[in-house]
């Protein structure tokens, strides 16, 4: 994504913005959710307005606030990636990225607007210009992505996917003898899950004894190649691929804070990544054999994204949302 330039706002200024959108966080999020195309977009690919605020929306906003505040740096944002994968994956349009961009646009204009930052030209002009060269960069990598230059390019080319694309198309339009469609795993998939989760614990007991973050790393692609073999049966699954690739990326761009809490608290770390991983075996049986439990997986995956929201809560707990995490 092309870097940003914000250095025609001072210090001073930024913080000022970004104090304005960290207090009408939940305004501009709930604004963004009703702007009616944003609504129509989301609604015509079968994605959730409340999962892509969520997931999404609401990362998108910190990170831009971070990098008012000089806590991230412009231009590059892991949550924007993955979530142009997920665009990708559930076949939105280049202009209906735009729409959805420029709804976040138009939120925060009303926002300026209703605080009279409007009255301040050059500092209206430069947050606006600011938020457009973003999303200039947001639509230059979905035409890259669109072309197949970034399919195996995600933070920061640390995570790289060696699974090819599969037409499932055709595989979901079977249908089975009640007439109605058929969706469970396909065989290679299954095997696929199988082996990256059954890896994890050997690289994280590795990382633990050696100190290696080359094994988190491993670790980190794991869940990423889990995460792609997912999105092939969005919508049912989307919630927990989300998930997967959070952690992935969180372990990325937080490996020494991983690495302290591996050394302080391995057993309860390993634990939760087993319960997980036990989880997931569970569910490749299922949804490989029970068409109606993939149909209803966001009902039984809940406790594997809690256990995953934990992990990440144990070494990254800046990462999650107040509220978000329910412990036993």
């Amino acid at each position: 994504m092309s870097a940003m330039k914000c250095k025609q706002l001072s210090s001073t200024q930024s913080d000022i913005i970004a104090d304005l959108l960290t207090v009408n966080h939940s305004e501009i999020l709930s604004k963004w959710k009703d702007q009616k195309r944003t609504g129509e977009v989301l609604n015509n690919h079968t994605i959730s307005l409340n999962f892509f605020i969520k997931h999404f929306g609401s990362r998108v906003l910190d990170y831009f606030i971070d990098v008012l505040r000089a806590k991230q740096e412009a231009g590059y944002c892991p949550v924007i990636i993955v979530m142009l994968r997920f665009f990708s994956k559930h076949g939105i349009t280049l202009d209906e990225v735009y729409q959805i961009c420029s709804g976040m646009r138009n939120t925060v204009v009303d926002i300026l607007i209703k605080n009279d930052i409007y009255h301040s030209e050059i500092l209206f002009k430069e947050t606006i210009d600011l938020f457009d060269m973003n999303f200039s960069g947001v639509i230059r990598e979905y035409i890259e992505m669109s072309h197949g230059k970034l399919d195996n390019c995600t933070s920061k080319g640390l995570l790289t996917s060696s699974l090819s694309e599969v037409n499932l198309e055709e595989y979901f339009a079977k249908e089975n003898d009640d007439g109605e469609e058929n969706v469970i795993f396909r065989t290679d998939d299954a095997d696929d899950i199988i082996e990256s989760l059954s890896e994890i614990s050997e690289h994280i007991s590795l990382a633990s004894i050696n100190s290696s973050s080359e094994e988190l790393f491993l670790v980190a692609n794991s869940l990423h190649k889990t995460s792609s073999v997912l999105l092939h049966y969005s919508p049912y699954l989307d919630e927990l691929a989300v998930s997967m690739e959070e952690l992935a990326i969180s372990i990325i761009e937080n490996i020494e804070l991983f690495m302290e809490v591996l050394k302080k608290n391995s057993e309860d770390l390993l634990k939760l990544f087993d319960a997980v991983v036990r989880d997931m075996d569970s569910y490749v049986q299922r949804f490989s054999v029970e068409s109606i439990a993939m149909k209803n997986a966001h009902h039984i995956h809940e406790p594997t994204t809690l256990s995953i929201r934990q992990i990440i809560t144990m070494f990254a707990p800046h990462e999650v949302q107040e509220g978000e995490i329910e412990f036993f």
